[in-house]
């Protein structure tokens, strides 16, 4: 029982951070759009720029391809941001309902 509460917990923190990082990829894209309308021209703002506003290091990983590598750089902020909420999201909300029915089935059996 302790186990299921700790579980449903984990799926539901997991559930909530996954909507937060998709609604600051709708707003990244918000953002995007409106320097679209002010300049005329979409602002190139990837991935790579933003490890270096981070201050990050990029590692150098070897078993992936360079080609890949590159395409997952070059991605837009807002794409990435939208594709990780969703991930996260729908895993945490899989998660939950995994353990809901699995309660309801136990319930049955007894």
């Amino acid at each position: 029982m302790t186990l299921k509460r700790i579980l449903r917990s984990i799926f539901w923190i997991t559930e909530g951070f996954g909507s937060l990082v998709g609604c600051a990829g709708i707003v990244l894209l918000y953002i995007s759009w409106l320097a679209w309308l002010k300049t005329g021209t979409w602002p190139a703002y990837d991935l790579q720029m933003l490890w270096a506003d981070l201050h990050f290091q990029l590692p150098h990983v070897g078993w992936i391809g360079d080609p890949v590598w590159a395409v997952i750089l070059k991605m837009e902020c807002w794409i990435a941001f939208l594709i990780a909420g969703g991930v996260l999201f729908i895993l945490g909300f899989v998660g939950e309902g995994i353990l809901g029915d699995s309660s309801h089935v136990a319930k049955e059996v007894e």
